[in-house]
């Protein structure tokens, strides 16, 4: 009889059965548990937060995630794209936005539930340091000829925006536009225009007048109240938190006289703001105490 199977046949058999033998155990160990697996992932927050705020944010995660053995991430933008992006995921744990009015104009939808008070955001002055063309809180001094102005473009950022709605409100918008040597991007550049000499004079957050880098070569002139209101910066838990308690926990961690300190370091509060806050802060805690 003929043999129908070459040499070459018979390698290729014996080289099936050991890949098949090979497949087998693969196959069975890939059933078993792996060790790593049963490794209990710690736990993550994430926290949507306003540019502007980043800087003593940062600074409370970090000490949060040493004391509890956890991780957070910071996903910073402007706060309105970053409500429509937590509204579409459904994704995350904490909204910090530059203004309570995204908490307030979408209450109804309930993604916001708890909330507490952190700071304030304001526009305000920012000069060279030691105020050296003796400026002060008048907002037609934007329009005088002989100061450089710089302003933030309000189509590019939200301190733009902001000082295009504070100068509307008085009326003197185009006056102020066409006396502007140029238009910048952001708050950082407006620093730096200052910084530089470049400009005598902007309106930005006051809060980047305070930070450790930038206060030692600019100055805030502070802007009556009436016509640049405060803007309460709140922490939102948000409803679909897969870890309500702990995002409580660092709420409550940030909203104390630690966390308020740090955000005062920042310029979130002025040294006023942050006596009227810790004494409301104390009076709670004396109260709760007594029950």
């Amino acid at each position: 009889m003929t043999n129908l199977f070459s040499p070459f046949d018979k390698l290729t058999r014996k080289w099936s059965k050991s890949l098949l033998l090979l497949l087998s155990f693969v196959l069975v160990s890939g059933c078993e548990q792996s060790p790593l697996s049963s490794v209990k992932a710690e736990p993550q927050l994430t926290i949507y937060s306003g540019i502007t705020m980043v800087k003593p944010l940062m600074i409370l995660t970090k000490e949060f995630e040493k004391q509890h053995n956890i991780s957070i991430e910071i996903k910073q933008g402007a706060s309105g794209y970053l409500y429509n992006t937590l509204k579409v995921e459904r994704l995350g744990d904490i909204y910090f936005p530059g203004s309570d009015s995204y908490r307030i104009k979408n209450k109804a939808e309930g993604l916001l539930t708890d909330y507490v008070l952190v700071g304030y955001n304001r526009l305000s002055f920012e000069v060279l340091k030691g105020n050296p063309k003796n400026l002060t809180d008048d907002l037609n001094q934007l329009t005088n000829p002989q100061l450089s102005v710089v302003l933030s473009s309000p189509e590019s950022g939200s301190v733009g925006k902001n000082a295009k709605m504070l100068l509307d409100s008085v009326g003197i918008t185009d006056a102020v536009y066409q006396n502007v040597t140029y238009f910048t991007t952001d708050s950082h550049r407006i620093y730096t225009a200052i910084k530089n000499g470049d400009a005598d004079i902007a309106l930005n957050w006051y809060a980047t007048t305070q930070w450790p880098d930038h206060k030692p070569y600019v100055d805030a002139i502070l802007l009556p109240e009436t016509l640049a209101k405060p803007k309460r910066l709140e922490l939102n838990l948000l409803s679909f938190s897969k870890h309500p308690d702990l995002a409580k926990a660092f709420m409550a961690f940030a909203s104390s006289e630690h966390g308020l300190q740090v955000f005062a370091d920042y310029g979130f509060f002025t040294p006023s703001e942050l006596q009227a806050q810790l004494s409301k802060l104390r009076e709670t805690q004396s109260k709760q105490s007594k029950l």
